[in-house]
């Protein structure tokens, strides 16, 4: 789970955490939302850039064949249109052989309300893990996200909050994070492990965070 207010320098990152998964060679698919949040990752050799638009027939298995997948819709792509493409994608991703880092931008509105969780989602949270399909969950709007898919998660990345209601939501799941968020600047970024028994997590400056491919999101 990657959760930040909007400007807070989530998509930047995401796109430095990508760049990890690139320079270790394990594959990824971001499944974007907007035409520049992450264009800057194409950029790297080998990444493949697919424009999706609704009304398109796509080789699913053929896209597959990519280790390095970058997904951004046409500037008048209806949010609800490009999701049902995703899926398609997503669910050709889960029965595929190997590894494979999902990344799901704006991921609160994959599902019904923040009580239903998307099934597909769902699915692949639960048992993504043991086929090695390991889900990213991005959100500026965590209380519209489903508590039960955000306990599915090993790691979460939380930027400052200044919303009361927010702040109230996310220590139903990391006890203590008014006190936590109070130590946090600026595009600093909490790293959680839920596995954990460290009741602080650690915290990333953001001078830390730094990315090579451009930024225009």
């Amino acid at each position: 789970m990657i959760a930040a207010p909007t400007r807070a320098g989530k998509s930047y990152f995401v796109g430095a955490c990508v760049e990890q998964l690139y320079d270790a060679e394990e594959p990824f698919i971001v499944l974007d939302t907007k035409t520049s949040n992450h264009i800057g990752l194409q950029e790297l050799p080998n990444v493949k850039k697919i424009q999706m638009k609704p009304g398109l027939k796509y080789n699913w298995d053929k896209l597959t064949d990519y280790d390095y997948l970058l997904c951004v819709p046409t500037l008048r792509t209806k949010t609800a249109d490009l999701i049902d493409l995703y899926r398609d994608l997503v669910d050709a991703v889960f029965t595929e052989p190997g590894e494979r880092h999902i990344i799901v931008e704006e991921a609160h509105n994959w599902n019904r309300n923040s009580s239903v969780p998307d099934s597909l989602l769902e699915l692949v949270a639960r048992e993504g893990a043991g086929r090695r399909k390991l889900l990213w969950f991005v959100t500026q709007r965590l209380q519209d996200f489903p508590k039960l898919l955000w306990s599915q998660c090993g790691y979460t990345y939380l930027f400052k909050h200044s919303i009361p209601q927010d702040i109230r939501y996310i220590e139903q799941m990391i006890p203590d994070f008014t006190q936590i968020n109070r130590k946090l600047n600026k595009h600093d970024v909490l790293i959680w492990d839920h596995g954990s028994q460290d009741l602080e997590g650690q915290i990333v400056p953001a001078a830390d965070v730094t990315r090579r491919t451009p930024h225009r999101g």
